[in-house]
């Protein structure tokens, strides 16, 4: 499992190998998939191709599950050739690869110490409405798959659940047109604008990060930065980010300087 525009060495091996490559029909899967049989995989696969696909397990032949873009597996139906898999025995190897998930909360620059992946809101109103309510009261980021259609009424529904919170929409993540915008439901929506095409990624920052903006004097107290703040930090740091860069979303949550963070940052650590 993998996306085909990571680990391309791996994959060049791969298709060196005798095998059935099923995942989503596009442009590029047909490119890569055109020197071995390429068969359509998605939510819409009928009985014929899942049979299809048991009988090369069972003949011990490679099956490549891919997909145009992201990670396959989060969010879609690759689990049930995993499920395959097993029933025969085979062995099952995944190549790592871009991931909305993962990229969306780390390029975020919310607190990722701890956060919950939801996937697609619900399609109906009250559903939705339902779903964000619950959001809103969690401690910790949230991420949820938005179709494009939708995210001008779901943005709305935040601004009206959540003015204050800060959120960031990722368009087309993993894609040659990827878009960041960040800010409070207000300001995304204002940088939005009336673009409603792409993949919608959207994050929502925790509860607490709420009570941070709203009690900014209160939560920064002191000389030493409260413990999610380090955490974040910490994480920051491990996924490449430099202190300094990492301090300026903590700046915005405090409503301080970010040369005041950085200063906190290093007395901590």
């Amino acid at each position: 499992m993998t996306s085909l525009f990571d680990r391309w060495n791996s994959l060049i091996q791969l298709m060196s190998w005798r095998a059935r490559i099923p995942g989503e029909p596009g442009r590029y899967s047909i490119i890569l998939g055109s020197l071995k049989k390429l068969l359509r995989f998605d939510d819409h696969a009928d009985e014929g191709v899942y049979k299809e696909i048991q009988t090369y397990l069972k003949q011990d032949l490679i099956v490549a599950y891919c997909s145009d873009a992201g990670m396959p597996g989060i969010n879609d139906p690759g689990f049930e050739i995993l499920r395959l898999a097993r029933e025969v025995s085979s062995q099952i190897t995944v190549l790592p690869g871009a991931s909305a998930v993962l990229l969306g909360v780390v390029a975020s620059g919310l607190p990722c110490h701890k956060f919950s992946f939801l996937g697609y809101l619900p399609n109906k109103n009250t559903s939705r409405q339902e779903a964000l309510r619950l959001i809103a009261g969690r401690e910790e980021t949230t991420l949820v798959f938005e179709a494009p259609h939708r995210i001008h009424e779901t943005l709305k529904e935040i601004y009206r659940l959540m003015p204050d919170r800060e959120i960031a929409l990722g368009r087309e993540l993993t894609k040659m047109h990827e878009t960041w915008y960040r800010g409070t439901p207000q300001e995304v929506i204002a940088a939005l604008g009336t673009e409603d095409r792409g993949e919608m990624v959207l994050v929502i920052s925790g509860a607490d990060s709420k009570n941070v903006i709203h009690d900014k004097q209160a939560a920064i107290l002191g000389d030493t930065l409260p413990e999610w703040a380090i955490r974040y930090l910490e994480a920051a740091r491990s996924g490449g980010m430099t202190l300094r860069e990492a301090a300026k979303p903590l700046a915005r949550h405090f409503g301080v300087t970010a040369s005041e963070i950085y200063r906190r940052a290093v007395e901590n650590y």
